[in-house]
């Protein structure tokens, strides 16, 4: 895509969006092909085999997914028997979600799907380069925004 022809090509965050659409629907169809699953619930079951016992609202933060789609997800988790939903002992209100051994090894069978296919994205990158694009990316990711209803002006005067 050339940059004269989408103008939108000028902003980080829509070339990080490209980036990031064409590496996961790669993913998903490798994914979908050897585990059965795309992307989605894999990071759910991923989230889970990092950190068990988790609550729902605990996986919308880990995922960065809706709630209706976490809950979506999670009864069909719980329907292919890859993770167990218990009441909470402390707060008969949450549900606490784990692995089962079928959802463990599903885990383990994504986790090396995934070292492949992120060594093949990172392919394109000399090491020096993902160096530097690990760095790089590290620094976005603690960015937050200033005042964005802020004026241009506004910004350059400090109000």
């Amino acid at each position: 895509m050339d940059a004269h022809r989408n103008p939108l090509q000028g902003y980080v965050s829509y070339r990080l969006e490209y980036v990031s659409k064409v590496a996961r629907d790669a993913a998903d169809a490798v994914y979908r092909r050897e585990c059965g699953f795309d992307t989605r619930p894999l990071r759910v079951l991923r989230l889970l085999a990092e950190t068990p016992d988790l609550t729902v609202s605990d996986i919308v933060e880990g995922t960065m997914f809706e709630r209706t789609q976490v809950s979506r997800l999670i009864g069909e988790l719980v329907r292919r028997r890859l993770i167990d939903r218990r009441i909470c002992d402390i707060d008969a209100r949450q549900v606490r979600l784990s692995l089962t051994d079928e959802g463990a090894a599903l885990v383990r069978t994504a986790d090396a799907l995934g070292a492949a296919l992120n060594d093949d994205l990172l392919s394109v990158l000399s090491p020096e380069e993902r160096a530097v694009f690990d760095r790089a990316l590290t620094r976005l990711m603690s960015w937050r925004p200033r005042d964005a209803a802020a004026t241009p002006q506004q910004a350059e005067a400090g109000a």
